[in-house]
C-alpha cells in the first residue's frame, strides 16, 4: 500500500514512508511495561534497547521523515523497532 501510494503520489512532489516501530514505552502500552514475563521477552526482541523503545526515539525517526535529509526516499517502510523484525 505504502509503494502504491507513494508512486502515485510522487509526481506531485508528495513522498510517503511508514515508521514500522516495536514496543514503544507510551500509556497505551503500561500493562506490558509493568508485566514481567513481557519486559523479559523484550530483552529478546528488541536486542539493540533489550526493553521498550522511548517515543522520543521513535520522534526523532519521524523528525528524519519529515526533514530535507530524507528528501529522495519515499516508499519506505522505516522500521524502528529495536531489532524486533531480525530477531524470528
Amino acid at each position: 500500500m505504502t509503494l502504491s501510494a507513494a508512486a502515485y503520489y510522487a509526481p506531485y512532489q508528495i513522498r510517503l514512508n511508514v515508521i514500522a516501530p516495536g514496543l514503544v514505552r507510551t500509556p497505551m502500552s503500561a500493562r506490558a511495561q509493568s508485566d514481567p514475563n513481557i519486559l523479559d521477552f523484550l530483552k529478546h526482541k528488541q536486542p539493540l534497547k533489550g526493553t521498550l523503545i522511548e517515543a522520543d526515539e521513535i520522534a526523532r525517526v519521524a523528525h528524519f521523515l519529515l526533514s530535507q535529509d530524507s528528501y529522495p526516499m519515499t516508499g519506505e517502510v522505516i522500521r524502528a523497532d529495536a531489532g524486533w523484525a531480525i530477531t524470528g
